[in-house]
């Protein structure tokens, strides 16, 4: 680690960070993740040895690592652990046989206490294995903004459920759709269901159209498609991911419906409660990709010029891309929209047009041919396919395309006989091949009125700043509500990644509010709320700043407030647990309170550190008091409380806050004029400082500078204001100095920083230079 050499108040940051992709979600093998951190390691021992002086022999380094993979399906912590490991220890084999730089050491980082215990565990038994090869601390130590567990079951390292459901073959060769499932709520499993193929085809046919009108066929897809055990699972998600193949993205399945809108439970669909967005399993894709920027533009075509005799003239979708080319050029300005709406471009002004600029976005909106060499239907017999959007130089991020069966594969894939190679010129495939992040492609034609909605809803969220999967759910509950008896909200087959959204250089987009308590469904007992609060504090006192994560944290724990008090505020962990959210959240006053009601709490639940956070947020509190009788009182209630508790057991953290009550008097009594008061107040201060900074000493505790470089502060007012000489033993400021090595050796934070500086300040006090010290 190195210093931040132009702000030396931030703590050191990695001398360098070295990045491995690991393949697709889901996909990822324990032989591949070895692979991949044996050559990261190489990669960063070259990039040393280069760095390297060439009259000196490169130093070895350490690395530091999350456990890899271990969001994923099928991989634990403990299997993550132990990977890392040997591919580091193989790594550096290699290095010993070079004669390059080895390593020195690897520290694995984990958020849960309880993933990190697991994966100390499985480094046991791997060291106990290996005798010899790996040298494993004793136990786990535990940093600064740690938490216990996950609040879900299962720990993912994504917001949404990943579900696989492709075809297989059983023993007799009859078709089979496998799940693997991926949830926050359950680990890996895999679920068959026979799918009696003629008879789904035959529903397949029937439901992919826009004259169905017949709910009943989406339940009974869902029950012959979702073994029953899976239903829950499928059902209760609330973003989701559903990987396919070749042969089940035939299927409608965002068609597909449980039973709640029947029970009145919840009246929308099953694709728009769980914001169902699609993914491809292909090996085919394009190697080199040259992404859009945030500059590139946006493409919007609406019904080009074709043959009227052939194909009718499409008003509705002319009426459709007008209305999203007029709402991009009031948010992007019209130099960044290109939009060919008129109803009388040709294909060599389209075409022209695609290749005359980078773009973004492009949307389409105009007839569909499903041919193998078919695409968006243009003037001369022409088309705009994946072979066009393939040749554009640069690849647009997001591509839709609201085109009557441009997207609809023939139900016949889920024969056992297909040809897969002439359903694979399926356009959203191929877009999606061709490196297209997202695709969003009508499956059948759809109704005028609702698809403008779904179109207009879908970017409007993409501008406020939603997710891509978002997005989606917000237009297809927006298509539904114009029309709920129709099927155009089901229509638009939504392929690519859940997390994408718009982003703007020039300007910055206006973010979505969302809901507090999205992430808390889990939430069931006191133990479980108790584990959200953590870390919501966690969130408060390390997040980001300045960047709405800390309004978004406020607004959940006052969620979490209003929604759980009544059940479990009386208990006085629970109580705890939101005085320290609030007071991370800097909400002062509201943390007071919760502390009071936890230390009144009837079961006894509460521990010594709320009493102690009490106090001390009561002493905070009082001090920035504009009424002073009020802050002397609160002051006296501080000092009074953690005497008590000293008189109790005296411990460092105790004489400490002790001592800044009697500071925050003292400054009090300064505000007022009050010499002798003050003089008084600092003598008690500083008596209690020294205190905690000999308890801190016997303890061998790491944080001893701490008290002590507050002891040091306040024995200079006091010099000053007594205008006596400062006298510091060198052992203590040689005391002071090892701790905040150790500190910066172990988990530095801003605190051991600026204590540094601090020190450095008090030495050139106590130097015989500045011995006399002036007003």
């Amino acid at each position: 680690r190195s210093r931040n050499l132009r702000n030396p108040l931030l703590p050191p940051q990695p001398a360098a960070v070295v990045v491995a992709g690991l393949g697709d979600e889901g996909k990822m093998k324990p032989t591949e993740l070895v692979h991949t951190i044996r050559l990261a390691v190489l990669a960063h021992a070259q990039h040393v040895l280069q760095s390297a002086p060439a009259t000196q022999a490169p130093p070895p380094f350490e690395l530091t690592a999350t456990l890899v993979g271990s969001g994923g399906p099928g991989v634990s912590p403990g299997i993550s652990a132990q990977l890392v490991a040997q591919g580091v220890r193989e790594a550096d084999e290699q290095l010993q046989d070079n004669g390059w730089p080895r390593v020195a050491g690897l520290t694995l980082i984990e958020w849960y206490l309880e993933r990190a215990s697991e994966a100390w565990l499985a480094l046991q038994a791997q060291a106990q294995a290996t005798p010899g090869r790996i040298d494993l601390a004793r136990a786990v130590k535990e940093g600064t903004g740690g938490l216990r567990r996950a609040l879900e079951g299962n720990y993912r390292g994504a917001a949404h459920d990943l579900i696989s459901a492709v075809q297989t073959l059983d023993e007799n060769k009859q078709p089979l759709i496998t799940y693997t499932v991926d949830t926050r709520r359950a680990r890996s499993e895999v679920r068959a269901q026979r799918a009696q193929g003629p008879l789904l085809v035959q529903l397949v046919q029937s439901a992919s159209n826009d004259g169905n009108r017949d709910a009943q066929i989406g339940r009974t897809l869902f029950n012959l498609l979702v073994p029953i055990e899976l239903e829950p699972t499928l059902a209760g998600s609330s973003d989701m991911l559903l990987e396919l193949d070749a042969a089940t993205a035939a299927i409608p399945w965002e068609l597909l419906n449980t039973d709640a809108a029947r029970t009145h439970c919840d009246p929308r669909p099953w694709a728009i409660r769980t914001k169902l967005l699609r993914k491809l399993r292909t090996a085919n894709f394009r190697e080199t990709v040259h992404d859009a920027s945030r500059e590139d533009n946006v493409l919007v075509i609406g019904e080009p010029l074709c043959d009227h005799a052939v194909y009718p003239p499409l008003p509705g979708a002319r009426a459709e891309a007008q209305a999203v080319a007029m709402q991009m050029a009031a948010q992007l300005g019209p130099d960044k929209v290109t939009a060919l709406v008129s109803g009388s471009d040709d294909s060599r002004s389209i075409i022209n047009a695609l290749y005359g600029r980078s773009y973004r976005v492009v949307h389409v909106a105009g007839h569909g041919e499903p041919r193998a060499d078919g695409g968006v239907v243009l003037s001369g017999g022409t088309f705009l396919g994946a072979n066009e959007v393939r040749a554009m130089r640069t690849v647009p991020e997001l591509v839709f395309l609201n085109c009557c069966h441009l997207a609809g594969r023939d139900a016949s894939v889920l024969t056992l006989h297909y040809d897969r190679a002439a359903f694979a010129a399926n356009i959203a495939d191929e877009l999606i091949r061709a490196g297209v992040r997202c695709v969003v492609a009508a499956g059948w034609a759809v109704e005028d009125g609702p698809a403008e909605i779904f179109a207009t809803t879908f970017y409007a969220a993409l501008r406020r700043g939603e997710r891509f999967s978002h997005a989606v759910g917000q237009a297809r509950e927006a298509a539904w509500e114009a029309n709920p008896l129709g099927n155009t909200w089901a229509a638009y087959q939504c392929y690519g990644d859940p997390g994408w959204s718009w982003r703007d250089s020039a300007r910055t987009n206006v973010q979505a509010k969302p809901n507090p308590l999205a992430e808390y469904g889990g939430v069931s007992s006191a133990l479980a709320l108790n584990l959200a609060l953590d870390t919501l504090a966690v969130r408060c006192r390390y997040g980001e700043q300045g960047t709405g994560q800390a309004q978004q944290a406020e607004d959940k724990l006052r969620a979490l407030d209003d929604r759980f008090a009544p059940l479990w505020g009386s208990t006085g962990t629970v109580a705890e647990a939101f005085g320290a959210a609030y007071a991370e959240a800097g909400d002062t006053a509201r943390a007071i309170a919760w502390y009071r009601r936890a230390e009144a709490a009837l079961d006894g639940s509460a521990s010594f550190r709320c009493a102690e956070q009490l106090a001390n947020l009561i002493a905070r509190s009082a001090e920035k008091d504009n009424d002073l009788a009020r802050a002397e009182r609160g002051l006296l209630e501080a000092v009074q409380r953690l005497d008590a508790l000293c008189a109790l057991q005296p411990t460092p953290e105790r004489q400490a806050l002790l001592g800044s009550a009697y500071k925050r008097q003292a400054l009090l009594h300064a505000r007022q004029g009050r010499r002798r008061s003050e003089l008084a107040a600092l003598r008690q201060a500083a008596q209690h400082y020294e205190h905690a900074e000999r308890l801190a000493a016997a303890g061998q505790a790491v944080n001893l500078y701490y008290p002590a470089l507050n002891g040091l502060g306040v024995q200079m007012r006091l010099a000053a204001l007594e205008r006596k000489p400062l006298k510091w033993p060198r052992a203590r400021l040689a005391a002071i100095d090892a701790s905040l090595k150790a500190a910066q050796a172990g988990a530095p934070d801003f605190w051991c920083a600026a204590g540094a500086i601090e020190l450095r300040l008090y030495k050139a006090v106590a130097s015989r230079r500045l011995a006399r010290l002036a007003d």
